[in-house]
C-alpha cells in the first residue's frame, strides 16, 4: 500500500462515518483496517490525534491500540519508553474529553503496560499514578488540567486495566511477572479509591466504586479490599451512589473471596438490608408502582440470597432475617403484570429455590409433628448427625424445629403471593399487549410454576390444602357472580373471579410433577363434587383451558384412583366440541387414555356414549388425536369386546370415506381422464388438493390414527424366533376364529379393505393419498396381536403391489421393506436353516421381457426381467413347510418381483436414477431387507435376473445424490456380508460374485478414487473389506487388472501408490489398518494426501 496523505486519510474517515452507502462503508472500513497494518501507521496515529475532527482523533487513538496489541515487536527498543511518554501525553491532553477518545487512549495505555511490564516499565501502577497526579492543576500544552479531570482520567485507566488484564492471554512466565507487578501496585489503587470515597464529589465516588468493582472482578484478595467495605456500605445509603455500590457488593458476593468470608459479609450487610432506609425504599417503590426506585435494591437482595442461602437458613429465626424475607416477598409480589408493567419480581425466584434447598439440608429432629407433614428424611440418620451439624451452624436442637415450622409459614405466604402473580389480565387488556410481552409473561408463569414445585418440598400436603381451600372460596364467589349472567363481556366481576380461579388451577397443575401418585388426602378432595364438580362449564374461558391441562397432567394419579376417571371424562369430552377448548381437551384425553387404558375398559360403553354425542361437532384438526386416544383404550379389550366400540368409533369415518369413493367413481365414469386429476390452483397460484381429495386424505388420516392407537405396547418386545412363530400362529388363529363368526367383525374388515383399495384405485397418482394409505398399511403390520380392523398379510401385499404398479411412489417401497421385516420370518416357517433340510422345488416367477438397448447396463442390456404371468422351477433346498407357509413364500417372491419390475421399468438410464433419488433409496432398502430377512425369496429368481439386478446396483455406484448412493452402498454391504452354511446358496452367491465381481470392484475403486463424495468413502470401505476377505484370490486378480489401467481410478494415482494400496489391503485383516489404507489411497487420488483437510475428513 502506498503512503497516503493525511488529508486523504481524514477524508476516508469522514466518509466512513457519514456515508449512507453500505458498500462504500464496507470498502472504507477494509481500507482503514489494512492501513493500520502498515508500518507507517505508527507515525500516522499522532497526526490524526492532532486533527480537529473527533472521528479522526478517535481513529488515531484506536490505531495506537491496534499497533501496540498486534505489532508490538515492530517498535524499536529505543522507542519503547518514548511510546509510553507519548501515550501519557495524549491521555493528559484528552483528560477533559471527549470521553470516547479518552477511553480509547486508556485502552492503548493498558495494552502498552501489559506488554512493557516489567522489562521496560517496573511498578507501572504507582508510576502512572504519580505521573498523572503530578500534572494536576497545571497547564499542559495550553490546557489547564483540573484535579477533577485528573481523577476521572486515573479512575478510567484503573478501571480499564483489570478488565484488560483479565482478557489477555500470556505465556505463564510473562503472566506471573505481570501479576506480581500488578499486585505490588494494587494498594496504591485501593488508597486512591478510599481517598475519593472519603472526600470526593458524587460523580467521582460513583466512578471509584465502578473501579473497585473492576478490581474485585479481577480477583484481588479479600484482605486487600476489606478496608473499603465500610465505605462501600455507606455508599449504599446514598441514593446518588447506591447503584454503583450495589454493583460492587454484588460482585463481592459472587466472588470466590466472598464465599470464603461469608460471615463477615453477611453480618455486615444484613443490618443494612433490615434498616429503615431499605424498608422505606421497598415501600416507596411498591406504593408508587415504580420499579426504578427499588430494582437495584431487589437485585442486591437477590444476589445476597442466591449466594448465602445456607447462612440465611441457619439464621432463619433472627429478626433481621425475618425482615429480609419480608422484603424478598414484597419484591416477589411486585405490583403489576410481569413484562408489561414490571420486570423485578422474577429476580427473586431463584432465591426461593436456593433457600428451599438450604432448609432441606438442615438436620431434622425426632419430634412430634402434629401436622403429619415432616421432612422426608431418615430420622435415625438425622439424629446421628444433628449434634455435629448444629454445632457447626451454631444452632440449638430446639431452633431446628422452630426453623422448620417458620419456613412453613414463610412458604405458605409465598405461595399466595406467587399465585397472585400468575393471574392473567382481563381479556380486553390482554389483547392490547404486544406478542413478545405475552410470550414473556407466559414464560414467567412457567418459572413461577418451578418455584411452586420447590415450595412443595417444604409444605407437602399443606400447599395442596391451601390451594384447594382457595379454589373452594373462589368457586363460591364465581357462583355468586354468575347470577349476573355468564356473558363475560358484560360481567366483569365474573371474569375477574375466573382469572383468579385459573391461577389457582395453574398452581395445582404445576404441582402434578411432584404430587405422589398415591396421594389420597387432598387431591380426592379436589376431584370431588364439592370442588371439581363445581368448575364452570357454562362459559368458555382460560380457567377451563387450564382445568383441562390439569386433568391431563394428573393422568398417573388417576391410574391409582380410577374412581375419578368418569367424572373428569364427562368434563373433558364435551369440551371437544368447543373450538377454543378442543385442543386442550384432546391433549387431556390423550394423556388419560394412554395412561389409564386398563382402568377405562370397564367404562368403555359409557365412554363411547359420551363420545357419540359430540363426535359430529369435533373439529377435524383434532379428531385424529381423539380417535387415537379412544383406540388406545379399545386396544386393551379382548377381540370380541373391541368390535362394538370400533364400529361406534369408525362408523362416521367409514360413511364419509365411502361417500368420497362413490363421488370419485362417478366423476371418473363420466370422464376417465379425471383419474389423473386431484389438485386445483388456489388464489395465490399454488397447487392444492381439491375438496374431494382433501376429504379422503382426512378420513384416511383418521383411520391411521385409529390403527396407531390399536398398536399393542408389546410390539417392541424382544422375542426368540420360536416365540415369534408361535405368536404369529396364535394371531392367525384369533383372526380365523373371529371372522368365522361373521357379523360386525367381517364388516369391519371389509369396510377397511374397501376404503384402502378404493383409495389406491381412485387416486392412483396422488402422492398424498398414496403416502397416507401406505402409512395406514404399515401401521397394520404386527404379529403381536390381532384386531378385526387389520388387513391380513395377503391383502397387505396386494395393496402394496397394486399401489406401486399404478405409480412408483417411494412410500410403497417403504411399505414393502416393512412387511418383509415384520412378517417374513414368522409367516414362512422360521429361520433359513430350518427350511433347507430337504430338496423340494419352489415355483417362482420367471422372466421374459428385456431391457432396452439404450440401457446403462451395457453388454447385459438384452437380459430379461420378471414376467409375472409364467413360472419356472428352481431347485432350492428347504424343509417341509406347511401349505400356508409355502404360499407365503411364493407371496413374498411375487412381491419382490413386482417391486423389481416396476422400478427397473422406470430406471432405464443413470439419469433416471439421478432424477428419482428417493425411489432409488427406497428400492435398495427393499433389496437389503430381502437379502437380510428373505434370502429364499431373493434367490428364487433365475440367475440371469439376479445378475441384472446386481449390475443395476453397481451402476448406482456412480450416483452423486447422497441419499440414493448411500442406500446403494448399504445394499451392497448387506449383499457382500451374506454368509450361509447351505451349499446350494453358497454356490449361487459365489457364482454370482464370479460374474459381477470385476464390475463391482471397478465401481468401488472409482468411488474411492473420487467419483463419489468423500463422505461415502467409509461405506465403500465397508463394501470392499468383506469382499476381499471372502474372495482374496479373486480380488487380487481383478484388482491387479483394474489398477494396471492407465489413470485408474484417478489420474493422480501413480503406480507406486497403487502398488502400496493393493499390497496394504491384501496383506491385512485388521479392519483399522484396512480402513487406513483405503483412506490414504482415496486422499492420494483426490490430491488430499498429507493435507489437514484430508485427515479431518477421515476423522469425521
Amino acid at each position: 500500500m502506498s503512503v497516503p496523505t493525511l488529508p486523504q486519510v481524514e477524508e476516508i474517515i469522514r466518509q466512513f462515518y457519514t456515508s449512507q452507502d453500505p458498500s462504500y462503508q464496507k470498502s472504507a472500513q477494509e481500507y482503514l483496517h489494512n492501513l493500520q497494518k502498515e508500518p507507517f501507521a505508527w507515525e500516522l496515529a499522532p497526526h490524526l490525534l492532532s486533527s480537529q475532527n473527533e472521528n479522526s482523533q478517535f481513529f488515531g487513538a484506536h490505531t495506537y491500540q491496534v499497533k501496540i496489541t498486534r505489532d508490538w515487536q515492530t517498535i524499536p527498543e529505543e522507542r519503547i519508553e518514548w511510546m509510553r511518554a507519548e501515550l501519557i501525553r495524549w491521555l493528559v491532553r484528552f483528560s477533559g474529553g471527549p470521553t470516547f477518545i479518552r477511553t480509547k487512549l486508556c485502552l492503548a495505555l493498558a495494552a502498552y503496560a501489559i506488554r512493557a511490564v516489567p522489562t521496560y516499565w517496573k511498578d507501572f501502577i504507582p508510576s502512572v499514578y504519580q505521573d498523572l497526579r503530578s500534572r494536576s492543576s497545571q497547564t499542559v500544552e495550553g490546557s489547564f488540567i483540573t484535579e477533577q479531570a485528573t481523577e476521572v482520567m486515573l479512575l478510567e485507566f484503573l478501571t480499564i486495566l483489570p478488565e484488560e488484564l483479565g482478557r489477555v492471554d500470556l505465556e505463564p512466565v510473562k503472566k506471573a511477572k505481570l501479576s506480581s507487578d500488578v499486585s505490588n501496585g494494587v494498594p496504591v489503587v485501593m488508597r486512591f479509591i478510599e481517598e475519593i470515597l472519603v472526600g470526593g464529589n458524587i460523580a467521582s465516588k460513583s466512578r471509584a466504586l465502578v473501579c473497585l468493582r473492576s478490581w474485585v472482578q479481577y480477583g484481588i484478595s479479600f484482605e486487600v479490599f476489606q478496608p473499603l467495605l465500610g465505605l462501600a456500605m455507606n455508599s449504599l445509603l446514598d441514593d446518588n451512589t447506591f447503584d454503583a455500590a450495589a454493583d460492587v457488593w454484588s460482585e463481592i458476593m459472587s466472588s470466590k473471596a466472598g464465599a470464603r468470608h461469608q460471615d463477615t459479609i453477611c453480618e455486615g450487610l444484613m443490618p443494612c438490608f433490615a434498616s429503615q432506609w431499605a424498608q422505606s425504599k421497598l415501600v416507596e417503590s411498591i406504593q408508587a408502582e415504580d420499579e426504578n426506585v427499588g430494582k437495584s435494591l431487589c437485585q442486591l437482595l437477590s444476589t445476597f440470597g442466591d449466594n448465602f442461602s445456607d447462612w440465611i437458613a441457619a439464621k432463619f429465626l433472627r429478626p433481621d432475617i425475618i425482615v429480609y424475607l419480608g422484603m424478598m416477598m414484597g419484591f416477589a409480589g411486585f405490583p403489576g403484570y410481569y413484562a408489561e408493567d414490571e420486570s423485578t419480581s422474577d429476580m427473586t425466584l431463584n432465591f426461593w429455590y436456593m433457600l428451599q434447598e438450604s432448609i432441606s439440608e438442615l438436620p431434622t429432629e425426632n419430634y412430634e409433628d402434629t401436622s403429619g407433614n415432616g421432612f422426608d428424611y431418615d430420622q435415625h440418620t438425622a439424629l446421628s448427625c444433628v449434634s455435629s451439624v448444629s454445632n457447626t451452624l451454631g444452632l440449638e436442637r430446639e431452633s431446628l424445629q422452630s426453623i422448620k415450622l417458620a419456613s412453613i409459614q414463610v412458604y405458605s405466604r409465598l405461595v399466595e403471593v406467587l399465585r397472585k402473580k400468575l393471574e392473567f389480565p382481563l381479556n380486553k387488556d390482554w389483547l392490547t399487549w404486544a406478542r413478545d410481552v405475552r410470550q414473556e409473561f407466559s414464560g414467567h408463569r412457567q418459572e413461577i410454576a418451578d418455584t411452586l414445585i420447590n415450595s412443595y418440598h417444604v409444605l407437602h400436603q399443606k400447599i395442596l390444602a391451601q390451594l384447594i381451600d382457595t379454589c373452594s372460596v373462589q368457586l363460591d364467589r364465581i357462583q355468586e357472580a354468575n347470577r349476573m349472567g355468564p356473558n363475560l363481556a358484560h360481567n366483569q366481576p365474573l371474569e375477574s373471579e375466573l382469572v383468579g380461579l385459573e391461577a389457582t388451577l395453574y398452581c395445582l397443575k404445576a404441582l402434578s410433577e411432584v404430587v405422589p401418585h398415591t396421594e389420597s388426602d387432598q387431591m380426592p378432595r379436589f376431584f370431588s363434587d364439592r370442588i371439581f364438580g363445581r368448575l364452570p362449564t357454562n362459559v368458555v374461558c382460560r380457567a377451563r383451558e387450564t382445568a383441562l391441562g390439569l386433568i391431563g397432567s394428573y393422568a398417573d394419579w388417576f391410574k391409582v384412583h380410577p374412581q375419578f376417571l368418569l367424572p373428569v371424562l364427562n368434563f373433558v369430552i364435551p369440551a371437544l366440541e368447543i373450538p377454543l377448548l378442543a385442543p386442550y381437551a384432546a391433549k387431556a384425553l390423550k394423556n388419560i387414555c394412554d395412561t389409564c387404558r386398563e382402568s377405562l375398559v370397564e367404562a368403555i360403553d359409557a365412554f363411547m356414549t359420551v363420545f357419540a354425542n359430540v363426535e359430529k361437532a369435533i373439529d377435524p384438526s383434532i379428531k385424529g388425536s381423539v380417535v387415537f386416544s379412544i383406540s388406545t383404550v379399545i386396544q386393551t379389550l379382548p377381540v370380541e369386546r373391541s368390535i362394538s366400540p370400533l364400529v361406534g368409533l369408525l362408523g362416521d369415518i367409514f360413511a364419509r370415506s365411502n361417500e368420497c369413493l362413490e363421488t370419485r367413481k362417478q366423476i371418473i365414469a363420466v370422464d376417465n381422464s379425471e383419474i389423473n386429476k386431484s389438485r386445483q390452483t388456489n388464489s395465490n397460484g399454488e397447487s392444492d388438493l381439491d375438496p374431494l381429495t382433501s376429504s379422503i386424505v382426512l378420513q384416511l388420516g383418521f383411520l391411521l390414527s385409529c390403527c396407531k392407537g390399536l398398536q399393542s405396547p408389546l410390539d417392541d418386545e424382544m422375542r426368540t424366533g420360536e416365540e415369534r412363530i408361535q405368536l404369529y400362529q396364535r394371531t392367525m388363529e384369533d383372526r380365523a376364529r373371529s371372522l368365522a363368526s361373521g357379523g360386525m367383525a367381517v364388516e369391519l374388515l371389509r369396510s377397511m379393505e374397501h376404503i384402502i383399495h378404493g383409495a389406491v384405485m381412485m387416486w392412483p397418482h396422488e402422492p398424498e393419498v398414496a403416502e397416507k394409505t401406505s402409512l395406514l398399511v404399515k401401521t397394520m403390520m404386527t404379529v403381536s396381536h390381532f384386531s378385526p380392523l387389520y388387513l391380513p398379510l395377503s391383502a397387505i401385499t396386494q395393496v402394496i403391489e397394486t399401489g406401486y404398479q399404478q405409480h412408483a411412489f417411494p412410500c410403497w417401497l417403504d411399505a414393502c421393506a416393512r412387511v418383509v421385516s415384520v412378517y417374513y420370518y414368522e409367516s414362512t416357517g422360521g429361520s433359513l436353516a430350518s427350511k433347507l433340510s430337504t430338496n423340494v422345488p419352489v415355483t417362482t416367477p420367471a422372466m421374459s421381457e428385456s431391457f432396452s438397448s439404450e440401457s446403462y447396463l451395457g453388454d447385459i442390456s438384452k437380459q430379461s426381467i420378471l414376467n409375472l404371468d409364467s413360472v419356472s422351477n428352481v431347485s432350492v433346498p428347504h424343509r417341509q413347510q406347511s401349505p400356508g407357509e409355502l404360499e407365503n413364500e411364493r407371496l413374498f417372491a411375487r412381491l419382490l418381483a413386482v417391486m423389481i419390475a416396476k422400478t427397473m421399468e422406470g430406471m432405464q438410464s443413470l439419469s433416471d436414477m439421478e432424477s428419482h433419488p428417493d425411489t432409488v433409496h427406497s428400492f435398495f432398502a427393499v433389496l437389503s431387507q430381502f437379502v437380510r430377512h428373505a434370502p429364499l425369496a431373493f434367490y428364487s429368481a433365475p440367475e440371469e435376473q439376479s445378475e441384472a439386478l446386481m449390475r443395476f446396483a453397481i451402476a448406482g455406484l456412480a450416483l452423486q445424490e447422497r441419499l440414493a448412493l448411500k442406500a446403494t452402498l448399504l445394499f451392497l454391504i448387506e449383499f457382500v456380508n451374506q454368509g450361509y452354511e447351505q451349499l446350494e446358496l453358497r454356490q449361487r452367491i459365489d457364482s454370482l460374485i464370479s460374474r459381477i465381481g470385476p464390475q463391482m470392484l471397478r465401481g468401488i475403486l472409482l468411488g474411492i478414487g473420487g467419483q463419489v463424495p468423500r463422505s461415502m468413502v467409509p461405506q465403500l470401505n465397508d463394501t470392499l473389506y468383506p469382499l476381499v476377505g471372502k474372495y482374496p484370490q479373486e480380488c487380487r486378480a481383478w484388482m491387479q487388472t483394474l489398477l494396471a489401467e492407465s489413470e485408474f481410478p484417478s489420474k493422480h494415482a501413480d503406480s507406486l501408490s497403487k502398488e502400496k494400496f493393493l499390497k496394504g489391503i491384501l496383506q491385512t485383516r485388521s479392519p483399522k489398518r484396512f480402513k487406513d489404507e483405503v483412506h490414504q489411497f482415496s486422499n492420494k487420488c483426490r490430491q488430499l494426501d498429507g493435507s489437514m483437510f484430508g485427515s479431518a475428513i477421515y476423522q469425521l
